[in-house]
């Protein structure tokens, strides 16, 4: 679950599931210990009710009385420690009732999990959750000892589970930054190093440049291996004191709280070892016990590769990692377990559709294979959004279409944006889509053999040639074309995102103007707020016409990869799901929007060629003749949709046109912000 902690009155809603990943507004982690420490305590607070709830329930259905049956002489015993060490505490069922051991033991529990939330140091508190565990086993045991199986297996056994799953933490702060920051940090810390030197050389500069590129090279296994970091103080920039405020506060807050609440550091544009090495050198600087231990799992970097180079270059980089002699003992502590993230957003902004998924594929197959020759159990973070342009689209069949044989059961796949509403906000629908992708990573790992290698050989060379079509084109139109950045920027509601009050970081990571500086979120909900969805399918259509019209048997081989090839499938679907949400004749009227009259006609002509020639090439290759011909209830769902849609976007079109006329911004920003809701809403995706 990714986003932004703001205010801790934001987090009951959001904290039902694995992982939060926090970052400022402008992008930055979590560097304020009072946020990360609200987002920890509120976490532990909202299960220790829970787990309040569910032993005063155990209490309820726990009524054997020792006079029908006995209790075990251990329970027994801890009964007698209990109330000897603790008196004064109110007896469930009142303190009359010395019959019913179990009740008065439970007592106790209730007692010292009340004490815990006060913190794990309190009086009679629990210390950790091995100690309430060693207290509901012992229960268990004595139940299951006393002719008690069903009560324990209809009462007992659910809490322990729930207790193992959860823990005292309930969920995971993951801590992400950029790769860069890390390396600017370093740069920094370096140069201080070179200032603090008393030499006087010949040729000042020259001897600085030189004497920099050596201390980049040593800095970051300097800290790793105890050097201490230099006092940043007056001369320490402000990205340089936050960051090192972070990791303090890490290790202060795996102190306080149950130490596997924080267990990943995220590093966003990871393109080589040295930025997880960098990370590590600067964790072990600031104190943070990286190596994991039966107390502590500790803080494993997880790299996230986000674009098309990066991608390519995965699996070698963590091969290099994986085989770096001072890696190899944190690795050992782990139990030779290793997270890696995917990004989908970045991947597509950067490479287009085709190729952003079909490099995902070879790098997560490079990466298992690595982790085979490294004796690592690799575990993928699918970083993928709710729109079809970030990776989104139906959970069970992504699941599938990984690569054969690269599975190993474990997964995180991060749900973002509305899909946490239409998923997740109904108990029943919740269970639906969890049970479909317990049902999806079973399938995966027991269906049989792969198709022969000839035709795996054929498919793959196939989705090369197409890739490099599509990525080709995708570069040169939307990539490296000024023109669309510009179009973009006044053709849709990217700059209202913070009116929706929806967006989580700003829209740009820095002050650039280059596609490059614009985070990929702004960029999907853009194109899909203004009907065009263009990240869902712009460079499929000439990737699979320039394949296809190479001769029939190309066609036939594009029908048969359909049927049989999991990850082409897959592709195929989503993005015919993509070109079914979008309308050019909506887009059209939001192209109205731009200013310069044939940069408008250039650009919007160029997307409307490149949408019907995808429209086409979906339609021949699904032998379909309409969009979403073999998904009737989708179909429905979208045409009953678009009427209340297509109002609010005729609407949204008149407000972004006022604005541009110098309109009354006070007036308009709440209607905007209202319009891209309803639109977000009405057609099941933001960005």
């Amino acid at each position: 679950v990714y986003g932004t902690v703001l205010d801790a009155t934001e987090l009951p809603s959001l904290l039902s599931f694995g992982s939060w990943i926090g970052g400022d507004r402008d992008g930055n982690p979590l560097v304020k210990p009072e946020c990360m420490k609200d987002a920890l305590e509120l976490a532990r607070t909202m299960i220790l009710r829970e787990y309040i709830r569910q032993v005063e329930f155990l209490s309820d259905c726990l009524s054997s009385s020792s006079r029908q049956t006995a209790a075990s002489p251990e329970i027994l015993a801890r009964l007698a420690q209990y109330r000897q060490s603790m008196p004064g505490v109110f007896i469930l069922w009142g303190p009359g009732n010395t019959e019913e051991h179990y009740r008065r033991f439970l007592s106790y529990v209730v007692h010292r999990l009340q004490r815990s939330r006060e913190g794990s140091n309190a009086q009679d508190s629990y210390h950790d959750a091995a100690e309430f565990e060693a207290d509901l086993i012992l229960l268990r045991k004595s139940l299951m000892s006393n002719r008690g199986q069903r009560l324990a297996e209809t009462f007992v056994d659910p809490l322990l589970r729930q207790l193992r799953t959860f823990g005292f933490h309930l969920h995971v702060l993951d801590i992400r930054q950029h790769a860069r920051v890390h390396a600017e940090v370093l740069e920094e810390i370096a140069a201080q190093k070179i200032d603090a030197r008393k030499t006087e050389p010949r040729n000042p500069e020259l001897r600085k440049t030189k004497l920099r590129k050596a201390e980049l090279r040593e800095t970051a296994p300097a800290l790793a291996a105890g050097g201490a970091l230099p006092d940043s103080g007056e001369r320490g920039s402000l990205q340089t004191r936050e960051l090192i405020d972070t990791f303090h506060t890490i290790q202060q807050l795996k102190q306080t709280y149950p130490a596997e609440s924080i267990r990943q550091y995220i590093i966003s544009g990871a393109e080589s070892e040295d930025d997880v090495l960098n990370v590590v050198g600067l964790a072990k600087a600031c104190g943070i016990n990286l190596t994991g231990s039966d107390d502590d799992p500790g803080l494993m970097p997880v790299p996230l590769f986000e674009s098309i180079d990066s991608l390519r270059a995965a699996g070698g980089v963590m091969r290099r990692l994986w085989r770096n002699p001072e890696y190899q003992s944190l690795l050992d502590s782990w139990g030779r377990w290793q997270e890696v993230m995917l990004g989908y957003s970045d991947s597509n902004k950067d490479g287009g559709m085709l190729t952003s998924t079909w490099e995902l594929y070879k790098a997560h197959r490079d990466l298992h294979h690595a982790a085979q020759e490294c004796g690592v159990k690799l575990r993928l973070f699918h970083g993928r959004g709710g729109t079809v342009g970030r990776g989104g689209g139906p959970t069970h069949s992504a699941i599938l279409a990984q690569p054969e044989g690269c599975f190993s059961g474990r997964i995180r796949i991060t749900e973002q944006g509305e899909v946490l509403n239409w998923k997740y906000a109904d108990a029943v629908l919740a269970e639906w889509n969890l049970e479909l992708m317990i049902a999806a990573s079973l399938e995966a790992l027991t269906r049989p053999g792969s198709q022969p290698a000839k035709d795996q050989a054929r498919w793959e060379e196939a989705m090369d040639e197409m890739s490099e079509a599509a990525y080709r084109v995708y570069r040169r139109d939307i990539a490296e074309n000024a023109d669309v950045l510009e179009y973009f920027e006044q053709a849709t509601p990217v700059h209202e995102l913070d009116a929706a009050r929806i967006g989580s970081r700003p829209s740009r990571r820095t002050k650039g103007r280059r596609l490059e500086d614009l985070r990929a979120i702004p960029w999907v909900f853009g194109w899909m707020q203004s009907r065009h969805a263009v990240p869902a399918w712009y460079g499929v259509g000439q990737g699979l016409q320039s394949f296809a019209k190479k001769g029939k048997s190309h066609e036939k081989l594009l029908r048969e990869m359909l049927k049989h090839f999991a990850i082409f499938s897959d592709l195929v679907r989503n993005v015919e799901l993509g070109i079914a949400k979008a309308d050019l004749h909506i887009a059209r009227l939001y192209s109205g929007l731009v200013k310069n009259a044939a940069l408008r006609t250039r650009v919007f002509s160029m997307l409307e060629e490149e949408f019907l020639r995808s429209r086409s090439m979906i339609l021949s290759i699904t032998s379909q003749r309409e969009l979403l011909a073999r998904n009737r209830v989708l179909a429905r769902s979208i045409h009953l949709r678009n009427p209340y849609v297509d109002p609010m976007s005729l609407i949204q079109v008149e407000l972004l046109r006022r604005k541009q006329q110098g309109g009354d911004l006070a007036k308009l920003e709440y209607p905007l912000g209202a319009t891209i809701n309803g639109i977000a809403a009405g057609l099941h995706n933001t960005g």
